[in-house]
């Protein structure tokens, strides 16, 4: 099945085939060390055994390369992992790759697709694949509700001793929604399922991230699986002998559910541009309503990430400040360091480009007066220089938000 993923990667980015106007790629390296009661809460892993309560360590190379051009973009993540762990259990080593390609439709609606592939071996090989599209509706500036359905496939194959092997596929939905409270707090919410049986397989999540500051983040997550099904029992029988007739055999049938309820908190740190620390720790409880039994599973985890390259750190980033002089006037101050004539294109002009020029007041700082009405407004800065255009990345210090394709808008807002 993974041999299809390369074909199905080509078909999401022909859209961008030589009309790329914006390249990012990025480097990491990533090493976790963790200890867990049941390999579910494993992330590299995510398969139910109880057996695995041990210590582990992982280590992740992965890449990301972003492309965007007009109304296209395209995220492709790809990378190995590979695992130890404190007992006698087998190493895993694994490959994955992520793709999301994107089209924005118009200010409100955007649709695009999303699959991705693994490969595990441990005791046994496994590889899926999957695949989903998605239609996005974004009804204000702070707010996004994806529609998603697609179907995902998996592959197992034991060893010569077992012989075992399997081939599934599952056909899935689900329905997320997200916003933005407040400029530091973002919340998501969602249901998902299985569209063959939509109400008997059906789980929800909900997910929430505070920006503390501009080096720590805080994230909660919790969510409940439900895997409904019936259990029909023969009644037994007997009946009586005609004419006078009797009762017959009666199939009884319950409705069971396994339940899985998990949460989860997690607390990062951004030590430098290149380094970050997190920890991790998840709970887990699972209930078989057949059996009435409960079991919980705890995992808890430290991890370093190190960013060996970035694209975008090659450019200066433009720090830009606001200040409201007056109910709608919007002073605008840039501080950058390079070459090329510097315009602000947003809502507030229809993203029409070139935008309004920014005026070089001294060395390394650019102005510019814009009068709007009181609302928020989304905007770029882009650079002209020797007939290219691009869009200047915007520093760590001004305010921004996602613009939809892997990028960031920067935001004005005038109350």
């Amino acid at each position: 099945m993974i041999k299809w993923l390369p074909a199905v990667i080509l078909l999401a980015l022909i859209p961008l085939t030589g009309l790329s106007q914006s390249l990012d790629k990025i480097l990491l390296l990533d090493s976790r060390t963790g200890y867990t009661t049941n390999s579910y809460l494993n992330p590299m892993l995510s398969e139910w055994n109880r057996d695995m309560n041990t210590g582990y360590s992982t280590l992740t190379p992965m890449g990301n390369i972003f492309l965007s051009s007009g109304n296209f973009s395209s995220d492709l993540t790809a990378g190995a992992s590979y695992s130890k762990f404190l007992d006698d259990n087998d190493d895993w080593s694994s490959l994955f790759m992520l793709l999301n390609s994107n089209y924005r439709l118009n200010d409100r609606f955007s649709a695009g697709i999303e699959t991705g592939g693994s490969y595990y071996s441990t005791l046994v090989d496994r590889s899926i694949l999957w695949i989903q599209p998605v239609l996005s509706f974004s009804p204000s500036l702070f707010t996004k509700i994806n529609l998603k359905a697609g179907s995902s496939f998996r592959k197992e194959s034991g060893d010569i001793d077992t012989e075992s092997s399997g081939f599934e596929q599952f056909n899935n939905y689900s329905i997320e929604f997200e916003t933005w409270p407040t400029f530091k707090w973002q919340l998501r919410a969602g249901i998902f399922g299985d569209l063959d049986n939509p109400a008997e397989s059906l789980g929800a999540r909900i997910s929430s991230d505070f920006n503390i500051s501009r080096n720590w983040n805080l994230n909660l997550r919790t969510g409940l699986e439900r895997y409904r099904f019936q259990i029909v029992t023969d009644g037994g029988g007997g009946g009586g002998f005609p004419p006078v007739g009797g009762p017959g055999n009666e199939d009884t049938k319950e409705d069971e559910a396994d339940i899985l309820f998990r949460g989860s908190a997690g607390i990062k740190y951004q030590v430098n541009p290149t380094l970050e620390m997190s920890v991790n720790t998840d709970y887990l409880n699972y209930l078989s309503t057949i059996t009435e039994e409960s079991v919980s599973d705890i995992h808890a985890s430290i991890g370093f990430r190190v960013t060996l390259f970035n694209s975008n750190r090659h450019t200066s980033g433009a720090n830009v400040e606001l200040s409201q002089n007056g109910s709608q006037t919007i002073l605008l101050n840039l501080k950058y360091s390079g070459d090329g004539q510097l315009y602000i294109v947003g809502d507030f002009n229809d993203w029409e480009k070139p935008g309004i020029p920014l005026s070089k007041q001294r060395k390394s700082r650019f102005v510019a007066q814009l009068s709007l009405e009181a609302g928020a407004y989304e905007y770029k800065i882009l650079l002209i220089e020797d007939g290219e255009e691009k869009w200047l990345e915007l520093s760590e210090d001004t305010f921004t938000v996602s613009d939809g394709f892997g990028g960031e808008n920067g935001l004005i807002f005038i109350d």
